[in-house]
């Protein structure tokens, strides 16, 4: 007779069923999985942000790379929320898109698109006022204020990328929003979860 009453079962809700990956505009790669009640609402938003939605099957070894990925989330937008990853990660992923897969094409946004700009005269440049200012980089974490440019982190293993400040709590609690991806929504960070640019970093 075999005792199993020690045993515990995984809700499967916990599991990941659906891979959801792709590339920003800046080349940098994204990815991150989702349950089972999540799949379908994980794959129109996969549609919409022009990434690709990778089934997990129970005998394939996508349970192990997604097990080193984080946990997506669907906002109410219809758009998910799918963080920075490695790309050695996001490529071992990758290989297993069916050969010569095509990316969804990404849904136009609401927000009106920016007319091109003509190349400002030295007379022009007079007429419009001052040049915008180079964002300010904190050379010390007591040095940091609404405005700053600092670095922050999805993760303990994701990489590290360019975020402006716009609060800070009395309990400080930093309010950041990334600065290369405004659609994403703002997240908090405590001072020791931030790090500072070189002051002499440019891009």
């Amino acid at each position: 007779m075999t005792h199993q009453a020690g045993s515990t079962a995984v809700p499967a809700a916990t599991l990941p069923a659906l891979i959801v990956l792709g590339l920003d505009d800046g080349g940098k790669a994204h990815a991150s999985w989702f349950g089972e009640a999540e799949v379908g609402m994980a794959e129109k938003a996969a549609g919409m942000m022009g990434m690709a939605a990778l089934p997990v099957a129970d005998a394939d070894d996508l349970h192990e790379l997604a097990g080193r990925l984080p946990q997506g989330r669907v906002f109410e937008s219809g758009r998910a929320f799918v963080p920075f990853v490695k790309r050695a990660l996001y490529d071992a992923i990758a290989t297993h898109l069916p050969p010569g897969y095509q990316f969804p094409v990404r849904a136009a946004d609401d927000r009106p698109t920016p007319k091109p700009r003509k190349k400002a005269s030295a007379a022009d440049a007079s007429e419009s006022g001052p040049k915008r200012p180079e964002p300010h980089r904190p050379t010390d974490w007591d040095k940091i204020e609404v405005g700053s440019l600092v670095l922050a982190t999805t993760g303990a293993y994701e990489g590290w990328y360019e975020a402006t400040v716009t609060k800070i709590s009395a309990e400080g609690v930093y309010t950041l929003r990334w600065r290369d991806w405004l659609e994403e929504p703002a997240f908090t960070r405590k001072l020791v979860h931030i790090a500072l640019l070189h002051p002499d970093h440019r891009d």
